[in-house]
């Protein structure tokens, strides 16, 4: 029997006993059984302790996962101020506000996964509290998946329809709003070989793995371009740019 963990402020991903993602379609479709993060855990060993920069985040053992200190009680933790106290400064986090009051919204409880993007994604700068708000609300509400969607072949990686309607909707958003969207540089990519794009990005997510930046965004969209090639049959490279990956990551000659 495979046993893997609730993400803590994930609904649709899941983690392993070695701290790899895996998403909560998959697990279900190789019957995997679920259980809490917390079990990962003796109970005297459930302590989270907070970030040394960002006052509104907390790290959770045993891989170091960083969550919002409500997201660790809520999954059984007990959240520890040694971090906080032995530092001699306080180094005061300009975004620990921006990202609590985000996190507040009503709209943003009733979508969780689409508020986890744009905190990681964008800054106090580029997208403020109300613009958010009306941002989200023009969001459908998030749920559990229904037991139809549980049992039904899909054809398409959920998680990249999510991440594909957040971005659609925030280019609306922001285009209603007159707001100037910098070009982004981007290699082409469909002069690389298809087998040698794919051993590329295979190799750069095993990199990010090898440095601990397996729960980064990069290793996040680059997993979930993988699956969508290999599941749905998109081009690797129609995948990645609708992403939005900085293909020079993957491709340093161009």
């Amino acid at each position: 029997m495979t046993i893997v963990y609730e993400h803590p402020e994930s609904r649709r991903e899941l983690l392993t006993a070695a701290g790899a993602p895996i998403s909560r379609a998959d697990a279900e479709a190789l019957d995997y059984t679920v259980k809490p993060y917390a079990e990962l855990l003796e109970p005297s060993q459930r302590i989270a302790t907070t970030h040394g920069t960002h006052t509104d985040l907390v790290s959770l053992p045993p891989f170091g996962l960083l969550v919002t200190a409500t997201g660790a009680k809520r999954a059984g933790f007990t959240v520890s101020q040694i971090a906080a106290t032995q530092r001699a400064t306080p180094t005061p986090d300009p975004k620990s506000a921006w990202r609590s009051s985000i996190f507040a919204l009503s709209e943003a409880q009733e979508r969780p996964a689409a508020t986890a993007e744009l905190v990681t994604s964008r800054t106090p700068e580029t997208l403020t509290v109300d613009h958010a708000r009306a941002f989200l609300r023009g969001l459908p509400v998030e749920s559990e998946p229904t037991e139809t969607q549980k049992t039904m072949t899909t054809n398409e990686d959920p998680r990249a329809a999510r991440l594909a309607e957040i971005g659609n909707s925030m280019a609306a958003f922001n285009k209603n709003r007159g707001y100037a969207i910098k070009p982004m540089r981007k290699p082409a990519l469909s002069n690389t070989e298809p087998a040698r794009l794919k051993r590329l990005a295979e190799l750069r997510y095993s990199s990010l793995h090898a440095k601990g930046q397996g729960m980064s965004q990069e290793a996040k969209t680059l997993r979930l371009a993988l699956e969508t090639h290999d599941k749905v049959g998109t081009p690797l490279a129609n995948a990645l740019r609708q992403l939005g990956v900085d293909a020079s990551k993957l491709l340093p000659s161009i």
